[in-house]
């Protein structure tokens, strides 16, 4: 009796036992389906916000229109005292939203110091402060910057290079263009681009408690070179965050230089992104040129990204890339032999004597003489003074993947297809909103002419990258880098609108030598054509004869397209699901954390497509189902024990 009644305890138990782990299943199982859920919802609500500000805020195809109003007196004192870069309140309705209390002020470094000196020009860029008297933002959003186009007769490369950026799977601040209004007048056609800030933050890395810093030119160490272990000494690098531990900065740089575990405390596959983007802009005003500036430094849990940040200088602006067209343009374009307080003006002659030192080591191809940035070399002066640069493609794991970066790039986006049918495209929506522009830097025509310019100078950087690729030309010389990139192109020849002290003969043609410095415009696909000036006229002045099957960007009168318009702040999400265009979305195929370039597949830690981000939800489940079902054996044997000495 006794042994039939320990039989039937021991299955009791037994039971006890399968009926608790199969509790433990289901409650885990509903415990991952309601986490799923929430994230899920998570996710459509980011989505949501974020699909808003793509067609409200930051709208890529369309114009939108930002109406401020500004007492008279202080709009014009804001003008007259520019460097001043003081706030001013204000109203605005952007798109149709409207904000009371708002600030507004001047912005920019060499724009802003160039307009001051304008005699004919008050077109400033301007930064909006939605919360700088009240506690308000736009959805999310405490600042935007209305950027002037400043030294682009296109209007749109900082545009392109940030569509760039999102397809290489950079965290990308918001841009669209804008038609900006004061006090009911047309002001000007500028971009908006997204600030920087919590927003962004919050967007791109699910926090905005990291520190924040800015790269700027007015300082040290924005370089990132050692300069001991004091924080004080980078001044270079400014605190945009409200906290911070310098300590974590200080490691960082102290790694780069010292070190080898880079992985420790940057985001390398980001910074091969960075790196790349600039060399395939022909970007020199950013960390990789002699200013080394307009970039930003983000710590996540004591890991550093760097950011991209303003690129109306991209696609050779400041004078790779051929030139972009020669001088300062309106009011400040001079001859060749002109003099400036009794001292000649730096010369074509000279810039490119500067750069052909540079590119005499890369051998075949004088890549530097031709405006051209040597990929493995692309800095402004010694490669070992920018040590993002040197240390990271010192390393032939991470120099294979920045090769597979900028291939994918120059073979998608940046293709000759796909780079001039998009600039078409973006043509035919900005072109009326340029010709009715009163403030504009440069004429229509101008402009029309900064349209073909772009389009042709990617195809010769294209080009030129290719041969790099694949070793026809040297990608890199003797360290030296790449020269001194800080020839003022002004694409399209000055800004246009003003005077012209002369012809500026060299200038000119060093805007027209792509590629292969021959003076000719290159070649372009089959069914492609150059955008053409109001008169008809391609580059050189005379009538060009494109491949058929191109239709040119149509405008109205400027009085038309002004009544036509009339009518009209710190982030990826916290689980880095940002897939599509509007947030980061990869080329064709893409997917993976932050966008990438498409493919993505599973396996390796570092790919040019994206990372993939590890997946915590099935360990978590698991280690509670492991933890349930010991706690049910531990309670069947105590169970057990205690009949025992029951029988006893």
């Amino acid at each position: 009796m006794r042994s039939k009644l320990s039989t039937f305890l021991m299955c009791l138990c037994c039971i006890v036992l399968v009926v608790g782990l199969t509790a433990c299943k289901s409650t885990t199982t509903t415990t991952t389906t309601n986490n799923t859920s929430t994230e899920n919802s998570s996710n459509t609500a980011v989505s949501k916000e974020e699909q808003y500000l793509d067609e409200s805020v930051f709208p890529k195809d369309k114009v939108i229109d930002v109406k401020i109003t500004i007492d008279e007196n202080d709009f014009q004192d804001m003008l007259d005292n520019a460097s001043a870069e003081e706030y001013k309140e204000a109203s605005v309705d952007y798109n149709g939203i409207h904000f009371d209390n708002i600030g507004i002020r001047t912005k920019g470094n060499l724009s802003l110091r160039s307009v001051v000196q304008m005699s004919d020009s008050d077109r400033y860029s301007f930064k909006l402060s939605f919360d700088e008297y009240v506690n308000q933002t736009l959805e999310g959003i405490r600042k935007i910057n209305l950027n002037n186009n400043y030294s682009d007769a296109s209007y749109m490369r900082e545009f392109l290079t940030y569509e760039l950026a999102e397809q290489m799977g950079l965290p990308t601040p918001k841009y669209s263009f804008v038609n900006v209004y004061v006090n009911d007048e047309l002001w000007g056609f500028y971009l908006a681009v997204e600030q920087i800030d919590d927003a962004y933050l919050e967007r791109n890395f699910g926090n905005s408690y990291g520190a924040l810093y800015k790269g700027e030119m007015t300082g040290s160490g924005s370089d990132l070179k050692w300069l001991g272990d004091d924080p004080e000494a980078y001044t270079g690098l400014a605190l945009k965050s409200e906290t911070t531990n310098d300590d974590i900065l200080i490691d960082m740089l102290n790694e780069l230089n010292n070190g080898t575990d880079y992985e420790k405390y940057l985001d390398v596959e980001e910074a091969l992104k960075y790196i790349a983007l600039q060399v395939v802009t022909n970007n020199t005003d950013s960390y990789i040129g002699g200013n080394k500036q307009n970039y930003y430094l983000y710590e996540d849990d004591g890991v550093f990204s760097i950011l991209p940040w303003d690129y109306n200088m991209a696609f050779g602006g400041l004078g790779g890339g051929g030139g972009m067209g020669g001088g300062f343009g309106r009011g400040q374009r001079t001859t060749n032999t002109e003099t400036t307080n009794g001292n000649t003006a730096n010369t074509t002659d000279n810039v490119n004597a500067q750069q052909d030192r540079a590119a005499g080591a890369a051998g075949k191809g004088n890549t530097r003489s031709n405006g051209m940035l040597l990929i493995d070399e692309p800095t402004s002066g010694s490669v070992s003074d920018r040590p993002l640069v040197a240390k990271l493609l010192a390393v032939d794991e991470y120099k294979e993947l920045y090769h597979n970066i900028i291939k994918e790039a120059v073979e998608d986006y940046l293709s000759n297809d796909s780079f001039t049918a998009r600039v078409q495209e973006v043509a035919n929506m900005i072109d009326s909103y340029v010709k009715a522009d009163p403030s504009a830097f440069y004429t229509y025509d101008e402009y029309t002419q900064g349209v073909t310019k772009l389009i042709s100078i990617n195809v010769s950087q294209v080009e030129n990258i290719n041969q790099q690729l694949s070793g026809e030309i040297a990608s890199s010389g003797d360290g030296s880098g790449s020269g001194d990139a800080m020839g003022m192109g002004g694409m399209g020849g000055g800004f246009g609108g003003g005077q012209q002290l002369g012809n500026n003969t060299e200038g000119d043609q060093q805007a027209q030598a792509v590629p292969g410095g021959n003076g000719n415009p290159p070649e372009l696909p089959d069914g492609m054509q150059m955008p053409q000036d109001a008169q008809g006229q391609g580059m050189n002045g005379n009538p060009p004869e494109p491949p058929d099957g191109m239709m040119m960007p149509q405008a109205g009168s400027g009085t038309n397209a002004a009544q036509e318009q009339e009518d009209n702040a710190t982030t990826e999400d916290a689980n880095q699901t940002t897939q599509g265009f509007g947030r980061g979305e990869g080329f064709p195929g893409g997917g993976g954390d932050r966008g990438g370039f498409g493919g993505g597949g599973p396996g390796g830690d570092m790919n040019p497509f994206g990372q993939r981000a590890p997946n915590t939800q099935n360990q978590t489940t698991e280690a509670i189902t492991v933890g349930i079902s010991i706690l049910v054996i531990l309670l069947s044997c105590v169970f057990i024990k205690f009949f025992k000495r029951r029988r006893l």
